[in-house]
Parts: C-alpha cells; structure tokens; sequence
C-alpha cells in the first residue's frame, strides 16, 4: 500500500504543470525607461538566466586582468558531475576562457559554470558569495543566487525586473562583450554547438543575451535588440514553449521598438518653439574646481569608479575662476540615474536643466 501510496505522489508531481508565473519587462537598458512590465517584482526561478550574473563576474574579472582569455580552466570531478545541458568535458581536462564564455552563452553549459567558479573563488559556495555581493552592488533587490548556473535550487530566485537590470548592467558595463551574444554557432574541442534561441537566426536585430528552462521555471529569456543607437531590452519569464516565448517577447519588443521609432521621427519635427515644452536636456554636474588639472583627475576617478560614466562624453568649461565638469544627457531620468550612481560612491552631482 506503501509503494502504490509513493508511486501515485510520484505520478501527480510529475504531470503537474507548470508552476511559474509570467512575467515581462520591456524597457530601454540605458536609461532605465520601462515601456511595458507585468509581474515584474514577482519572484520566480532564473533558470539559466542565472548565467548572466556568473558572466558579469568574467567580465569584470577580465577588465580588472584578474583574468585572461588565454587562461586554462579545469574541470574538477563536482564540475563533470553537473547535470546537462553541459560539454561533458573529462576531469582534469581544460577548455580557455574564451571558449567558457561561448560555452555558457550558446550551450549553456553546466559543468563550465561550475568550472568557472571554482577558478575564480576556489569553490563554488564562495563563488555564490561572490555573486550576492555583486548583486547588492547592481541592485537587485529581489534576487538571492545559490549556484552559478541556475539548476533547480529552491533558494536560486530573481524576478523580471532584475534580470533586466543585470542584463543592463552588462550591456552598459562591457559593451565588447556584446558581440559574444550574437553568436549562434561555436566549435570547442572539435564538437559543434548551436544557440537555443532561433530568434538569432531570424532577426539581424537581435542581440541574444541568454534563454533558459526548467520545468518550474518555463521557459525564459532576456533578449536585446539594437537599431541604430537605439536599444530595446525584453525579458520573458514563464513561456510554456520556447515557441510560444519567443512569440511573445518578439511581439513585445517589436510593438515598443516601432513605437520608439515613431516617436523619435515625432520628435525630430518639432519646432524650437515647441523644443523648450519638450524639457529633455540635462546636464550632470560632477566636479568644480580651481584648477582644470584637478577637474580631469576627478573625470578619470569617476570612469574608474564607476563603470557606466565611460559611455558618456565628460567636458570641462570655465565658469568664473572654477572648471565645471559635467556630462550631458537627454533625459531626466538618464540624469537621475547617474547622479545616484555617483552619490553611491558619497560623491557630489548636480542636475541641472539645459
């Protein structure tokens, strides 16, 4: 009675459907504007979406030469122990950086993760650390990571909304690392891997950071497309197909994208009159000194710092006997959002209207 009991419990967990609730977040990833969002604080599992935070870590590893893309990366017995999707790279065997960043954004790899992490903090338990850290520091409130690649964990949550500010962050953060998502092929150690996601192989525009799955998660992506300058980020949680999925969020971006584009050549035709009603550009004071050297001093600090302030142009003008350095942007929202990353170093900012 015992076992039919067990056999019956097993039966109904696995025909139960999908739990995961959908969530979306469209908006535009430099200046944080939100065009469309449902469900967004909603936690749910990150599957492997969870890759994008052990990404960012290389990353930033690799600006800070903490690594090379030369550099061997061993696989342990833990590693080769990780379920698949994975390489299935023998223990002791090693593959480099380079090819582990294209093995965890085309294949996903699980053992790379794993790999990686025990690379850069010894173990993987402290390489979690690491990435709570980091997303205290990337602000994402809604987040707790407990591996480096998203396997079922009841611990390992995130929502929407902070994927698509950890996905911001690296499209801000390390724009030549871009070209890595756009991949849809890779060969590593004589075996061929494709993409998952075939929105690539459809669209020039897009600009694929990671899908992931699971069966409690659905199906999710985070996805970039980019015209021009202009950029549009959506993030799919809870697709009960990759089909269905990929229909949505290509809906979605699609429907926002137009809609941004139309309302850019809207604002191409306004007059100088109407210029001023428009109130959309600012100017982000971040220094005033007596002396021009100490101005361009606190400008390389500020890029040292402070990772997004070297997208934009900083200028240095005399105003009287001080040397004002600022930046300016067309928003007000840009202008708030790097005047709070500056105050988050206890730096001084000052945002005016131009």
């Amino acid at each position: 009675m015992r076992i039919i009991l067990i056999k019956i419990i097993l039966i109904v967990n696995l025909s139960h459907p999908l739990s995961a609730k959908i969530a979306s977040v469209i908006g535009n990833p430099l200046s944080s504007e939100i065009y469309f969002e449902v469900n967004k604080d909603t936690k749910n599992y990150p599957a492997s979406l969870t890759k994008l935070m052990t990404l960012y870590i290389i990353f930033d590893d690799l600006a800070q030469k903490k690594l090379n893309l030369n550099d061997k990366v061993y696989f342990s017995k833990h590693a080769t122990y990780q379920q698949p999707s994975k390489l299935g790279i023998a223990e002791r065997n090693f593959i480099t950086v380079d090819e582990l960043i294209d093995s965890l954004i085309i294949k996903s790899a699980n053992d790379s993760a794993i790999a990686i992490a025990e690379k850069i903090s010894g173990t993987e338990k402290k390489f979690v650390l690491k990435m709570n850290n980091y997303a205290k520091k990337l602000n994402l409130e809604n987040t707790n990571f407990a591996n480096p690649h998203g396997l079922p964990n009841k611990a390992n949550l995130s929502t929407a909304y902070d994927i698509f500010k950890l996905s911001s962050r690296i499209i801000i953060d390390f724009p030549e690392q871009l070209h890595r998502f756009k991949k849809t092929k890779v060969k590593i150690k004589g075996k061929n891997y494709s993409t998952h996601n075939t929105l690539l192989k459809k669209y020039d525009h897009y600009i694929g950071l990671k899908t992931g799955y699971t069966r409690k998660s659905g199906y999710q992506i985070s996805l970039l497309s980019k015209n021009g300058d202009k950029y549009i980020l959506g993030i799919y949680f809870g697709g009960n197909s990759a089909k269905e999925r990929n229909n949505k969020i290509n809906f979605l971006i699609n429907k926002y994208r137009n809609k941004n584009i139309y309302k850019n050549k809207e604002a191409e035709n306004l007059t100088v009159k109407n210029q001023k009603e428009r109130n959309n550009s600012y100017t982000v004071q971040t220094s005033s000194f007596k002396k021009v050297s100490k101005s361009k001093k606190h400008i390389t600090l500020l890029k040292n710092k402070i990772k997004i302030l070297r997208s934009f142009e900083h200028q240095i003008k005399k105003n009287g006997r001080y040397f004002i350095s600022y930046i300016n942007v067309d928003d007000h929202r840009t202008a708030k959002n790097l005047c709070n990353e500056i105050k988050l170093y206890k730096l001084d900012c000052l945002i005016k209207a131009s």
